[in-house]
């Protein structure tokens, strides 16, 4: 169950800084935060990570719930596997499931998060589009770089009864 503490950590996470930051920031729209490089920048976006998929309207709620489905799945099917891999897991279903919260609620995400030199910015993102992306990638790398790991993810034996 490490996956789902994991996720629901990302998700009281990501909530929260959303909140916190809408009430800071909600008149202002944000503030330069280091010098032009970090930036809190309020910007609400109606797609996936990093603002794909902006246009797909109920498809990507359709799609969100399906993928949070896939992962749950996934979590319970990875119950054995080394604990990097099910962390990895629970910070891309955290990511997922609070960013659905959002567009439950609201229609839309809140990102604010801004990092960029000059007019080179990168999508706006929050602390869900940072779980889901990180563990992916961390996932991936782990697979790549041991890809014979998949192999030792067996159910423990069971114990014989005296």
């Amino acid at each position: 169950m490490l996956y789902f503490a994991i996720a629901a950590l990302v998700v009281i996470l990501d909530q929260s800084s959303k909140r916190v930051i809408w009430e800071l920031y909600k008149y202002s729209g944000g503030a330069d935060v280091i010098d032009g490089f970090f930036r809190i920048t309020l910007s609400k976006n109606k797609g996936a990570v990093f603002g794909l998929l902006s246009n797909a309207g109920h498809l990507l709620l359709v799609i969100r719930i399906i993928s949070i489905a896939v992962l749950a799945f996934f979590a319970y099917r990875m119950r054995y596997a080394p604990a990097h891999k099910r962390v990895c897991l629970g910070l891309i279903l955290g990511g997922a499931f609070g960013n659905l919260i959002d567009h439950l609620a609201a229609g839309e995400v809140l990102d604010f998060l801004d990092v960029g030199i000059g007019m080179r910015r990168w999508p706006t993102f929050n602390v869900a589009d940072i779980a889901v992306t990180v563990g992916a990638l961390l996932l991936i790398l782990g697979y790549a770089l041991y890809p014979d790991s998949h192999l030792k993810e067996t159910e423990p034996p069971l114990r014989e009864q005296s």
